[in-house]
């Protein structure tokens, strides 16, 4: 037979009877989601007699590394399928779907209807009123930074940074929303200069985003759209995105797994907290940590 053709001509006892490039093309269709049926058909097309296509496809299945394969994938279209269920249920509303905006706003309301449920939300807060208007303005933040580093977006720890102690000092925090001591909150300095443009980024952690200056063009896209941001690349689906404008005096919460760009064209200044006053700390989502091992298989 030619290099082209689906069976290898010498039939291996226990064995697929296809060639490797067909054996490749199988496994893959497999992993994909195509139904065993379907592929005996599409063999059975191409030449393959019924019996040894029915034998292939059962050889692929029985494989050790294509089994386990096909058992993370179905747990991996499982979470796809729950979190699609999730996108629909959050667009499930007499209104298009949008970040909520308060003037006024209590703690317990704060966590009980965002803070707990994953979903941003805009306050308008008197924190920023706490601020020397003379140590933060955008003059005063990039002499701080210095020329250099004044020419791009940072984000820098205030307590961490000898050129910003000026304004650490006498730093306070949102009353009553986040955590009262001020080093614990990890509060970081947001400097953006004119024509800032920062790319979609996961948010790891809940954190409080107050505006100083400037006005922030915000793109957020919710963490059940994980699948069309990690595919977005490849053609599949757009993710949902929500737009968010925040100006100065403004605070919004980024939840944990939320993605999160902006722009900020006249430049900006922000400070940011990741503790928030609740006796439970922080939580973290870690994109990158390795899966624990499944449970060994039983010795002989």
């Amino acid at each position: 037979m030619s290099a082209a053709s689906p069976a290898r001509g010498v039939d291996v006892e226990g064995g697929s009877p296809l060639a490797p490039e067909w054996r490749r093309w199988l496994v893959e269709n497999l992993l994909r989601g195509t139904s065993a049926r379907e592929l005996v058909t599409a063999l059975e097309k191409a030449g393959v007699p019924a019996e040894q296509a029915r034998r292939a496809v059962e050889a692929e299945q029985q494989e050790p590394f294509v089994a386990g394969a096909l058992r993370a994938v179905g747990m991996q279209r499982k979470l796809e399928g729950l979190l699609d269920v999730y996108a629909d249920l959050f667009q499930q509303t007499g209104a298009p779907p949008r970040v909520d905006r308060h003037d006024a706003l209590t703690p317990a309301a704060f966590f009980d209807r965002y803070y707990f449920q994953n979903l941003p939300v805009v306050l308008r807060d008197g924190w920023a009123a706490s601020l020397s208007s003379l140590e933060w303005t955008s003059a005063h933040v990039a002499e701080r930074l210095g020329e250099r580093e004044a020419r791009h977006a940072c984000c820098v720890p205030l307590f961490e940074d000898a050129r910003l102690a000026s304004l650490a000092r006498g730093l306070s925090t949102p009353r009553g929303i986040a955590a009262e001591a001020v080093r614990a909150c990890e509060p970081r300095l947001w400097w953006e200069p004119v024509g800032t443009e920062v790319p979609l980024r996961a948010s790891r952690r809940n954190v409080l985003l107050a505006q100083v200056r400037g006005v922030r063009q915000l793109q957020l896209i919710p963490a059940f759209e994980l699948r069309r941001v990690a595919s977005s690349s490849e053609g599949a689906d757009t993710p949902l995105r929500l737009d968010v404008e925040l100006s100065p005096g403004e605070l919004l919460l980024l939840p944990v797994g939320w993605w999160y760009g902006f722009k900020a064209a006249d430049g900006g200044v922000a400070v940011s907290f990741e503790a928030f006053a609740l006796p439970e700390p922080n939580v973290t989502w870690d994109s990158d940590a390795e899966p624990l091992p499944s449970p060994l298989p039983p010795r002989d």
